[in-house]
């Protein structure tokens, strides 16, 4: 517990941005691969008269014109979810709940039961944050219609981050495993949420939690 409440340090920062490095690689890798599938695509379309199939061709398209089409089509819009699936801050994002869903049992393994939406709220904003972040945030407000903000005025991951309008563009990615860990935790705390982060001046940072209501 001792080495969970000592804040943040070099080397998860170090981690954290070689994270960041891997998965901006790979979704230009997604973005080859996709393109070339639509290359690839349009290649088929050109030449399906070529292949060994052209007379079974023939006879499903004289049945059902649009049938060739549709399935190649439905193929296409399946990799193109893939490849929005394979978006670098989709992928930072969904490592980082992972990464909360269990850090927030170790933290809170210890603490009596919480109960109310507002007392996990509070435990996420104290103990959780100092835990993982290295302080408590800076302010908690709601609007009472399942909507909270959390600011952290001094957010360790962005206290290296110059002050510029490019800087404060290029933070959601930096942001998004963040988020991640955020969504991750209130989850096994029971709480189903959309964390979204924004940012008007570099280091602050404000968590918008959005409570998704229960089917």
């Amino acid at each position: 517990m001792n080495s969970l409440v000592s804040g943040p340090c070099f080397p998860f920062e170090f981690l954290h941005a070689e994270i960041i490095r891997y998965e901006k690689q790979r979704e230009i890798s997604f973005q080859f691969t996709y393109i070339s599938y639509i290359s690839f695509g349009r290649f088929y379309r050109s030449n399906v008269e070529r292949t060994d199939k052209r007379k079974i061709w023939i006879e499903q398209m004289r049945s059902n014109p649009q049938m060739e089409i549709s399935l190649l089509d439905e193929q296409l819009k399946s990799v193109k979810q893939l490849f929005i699936q394979g978006n670098a801050e989709t992928r930072l994002e969904a490592l980082g709940y992972r990464v909360g869903f269990v850090l927030v049992e170790k933290i809170a393994k210890d603490l009596p039961r919480l109960i109310t939406e507002l007392e996990r709220m509070k435990f996420l904003c104290k103990e959780f944050w100092t835990a993982v972040f290295g302080k408590q945030v800076d302010n908690l407000r709601t609007n009472h219609q399942g909507i909270y903000v959390v600011q952290d005025n001094k957010f360790f991951i962005l206290t290296s981050f110059p002050e510029g309008k490019q800087y404060v563009e290029e933070s959601a990615i930096y942001l998004a495993f963040s988020c991640g860990i955020v969504r991750g935790a209130l989850y096994n705390l029971g709480i189903t949420s959309l964390v979204t982060s924004s940012v008007e001046n570099v280091p602050a940072v404000k968590f918008h939690v959005h409570m998704q209501q229960k089917s």
